[in-house]
């Protein structure tokens, strides 16, 4: 891991921590207004600016790595928050969406959080068609 790499898992990790700590601590309707303005859940979200997919990418990477190193949970609802910190900080509009799925063996509900760049997924890509989205906030 080069120096680069090396600084953006330490700011993950350390992002990791400040959303775990706020997710246990805040109700939603307090972390709501971190998170962006309430907007619908649409296909083309305009406002949002192309972006350069390598430093998304690495975002994402450190999230992921830095979330296995954590000795807390660091689960979608974590990572995205703490991804939107990351991309805020570089003046980078982003839209955290919430899905929800049925789970048919058991049947319950699952949840699941993904934040969005530009057309990137950064964090939680994995499963999207399953879930229906429910609510999304942008900033």
């Amino acid at each position: 891991m080069n120096k680069t790499d090396m600084r953006m898992f330490t700011e993950a990790w350390l992002w990791l921590a400040l959303a775990r700590t706020m997710l246990l601590l805040l109700p939603f309707r307090k972390l709501a207004p971190i998170l962006g303005k309430k907007i619908l859940p649409s296909p083309d979200h305009e406002g949002l600016q192309e972006v350069q997919d390598d430093l998304l990418l690495r975002i994402g990477t450190a999230i992921r790595l830095a979330g296995r190193k954590s000795p807390w949970r660091t689960e979608c609802f974590e990572q995205a928050l703490a991804g939107k910190f990351m991309l805020k900080i570089r003046r980078m509009k982003s839209i955290v969406f919430f899905g929800v799925s049925k789970n048919k063996q058991q049947g319950n509900f699952n949840a699941h959080a993904w934040l969005q760049c530009g057309h990137y997924i950064v964090t939680g890509n994995k499963h999207l068609e399953q879930f229906t989205v429910i609510a999304c906030f942008k900033s």
